[in-house]
C-alpha cells in the first residue's frame, strides 16, 4: 500500500489564495486548524508564509518599497512566524501594521522600471 500524500501542498495553495485576497486572519486560522490536526507539520507549514507575504507585498506595494521595508525591519520574517503561532488576531494585526508601513514607504521610494 503506498504512503498517503502530504496534506501540505493543499494547505499552501489555500494559504496562497487567502494571502492574495488579503485575508490574513483567515491565513492564521487555517494554519492553526491544520497544525492542530497535523501537529508534526508546524515548521513545514509555517516556514513558507513569510516568503508568500513578501511576494504579496511586492505585488501590492512594489519591489523597491518591499526591499526597503525588509532592510529596515530585519526581523520581520521571524516576527511573522511568532505572530502566526500566537493567534489569528496577532498575525492579522502585525500584517496590517506592515501593510501600513509599506504603504508609507511606497510613497517615498524611487520606482524601478
Amino acid at each position: 500500500m503506498p504512503a498517503p500524500h502530504s496534506a501540505l501542498p493543499a494547505l499552501l495553495a489555500k494559504i496562497d489564495a487567502l494571502i492574495e485576497a488579503d485575508k490574513f486572519r483567515e491565513v492564521a486560522e487555517t494554519f492553526a486548524a491544520f497544525v492542530k490536526e497535523h501537529p508534526t507539520t508546524s515548521y513545514l507549514a509555517a516556514e513558507p508564509i513569510p516568503f508568500k507575504l513578501n511576494v504579496r507585498f511586492s505585488k501590492k506595494h512594489g519591489s523597491s518599497a518591499t526591499t526597503t521595508f525588509t532592510l529596515r525591519h530585519t526581523t520581520w520574517a521571524s516576527d511573522v512566524s511568532v505572530a502566526l503561532k500566537q493567534s489569528p488576531e496577532a498575525f492579522a494585526a502585525l500584517v496590517a501594521k506592515y501593510e501600513a508601513d509599506l504603504a508609507d514607504i511606497a510613497k517615498t521610494v524611487k520606482k524601478v522600471a
